[in-house]
């Protein structure tokens, strides 16, 4: 890693850790249950990654975060383990672009369902899955980020690959399509 990404740091076992994706690799939650060398054990539910998998390991709370390069090396009962390819540096994960926004959600509990508005949101890289919402479907839509580009006034267009819809789902998207066509158009003079 470049010398201008800060200075190294040290993780601190028994703290909050997220494996972060990087390509096609899943993400994760866990806890840091061990760090010597190269080996990063972290404390998971599950471990979904196949041996190879590129990671970034935040290891902290929020403001107090490090992060480093990993690669998935094998599961155990409980752990995952991955081999660390760069130092700990301190990570701060909103020192990324991050974009005003005003997008319903709903924060999830097993027994309730809150309304919520997101008015702030990270770029998220490419290769990002994004469950989407639309009034009248049952079900999210699954599409995922193919690229960002900043669009007309400091505004951000999404480029979205949709996975396959639903017939009900296909009807509402180009429904939505066709209201934004319309809403482009200029009028005959």
């Amino acid at each position: 890693m470049d010398e201008d990404l800060g200075p190294i740091a040290a993780p601190v076992i028994g703290a909050p850790a997220i494996v972060i994706p990087r390509g096609e690799a899943p993400g994760g939650r866990g806890t840091l249950a061990a760090e010597r060398l190269f080996a990063v054990v972290v404390a998971v539910d599950e471990a979904p990654w196949q041996y190879g998998d590129e990671v970034i390991i935040s290891v902290g709370e929020r403001g107090a975060a490090v992060a480093a390069l990993a690669r998935f090396r094998e599961a155990r009962p409980g752990q995952a383990v991955f081999t660390r390819q760069s130092p700990w540096r301190p990570f701060d994960r909103r020192a990324f672009d991050r974009y005003p926004v005003a997008i319903a959600a709903a924060i999830a509990a097993p027994s309730e369902r809150l309304p919520a508005t997101i008015v702030e949101a990270p770029a998220p890289p490419p290769g990002t899955a994004l469950d989407l919402e639309w009034p009248g479907l049952a079900a999210p839509v699954r599409a995922v980020l193919v690229r960002s580009r900043l669009a007309a006034g400091s505004r951000h267009a999404w480029h979205l690959r949709f996975e396959p819809l639903t017939p009900e789902a296909e009807t509402v998207l180009r429904q939505l399509i066709a209201a934004l066509a319309a809403a482009l158009e200029t009028p005959a003079a």
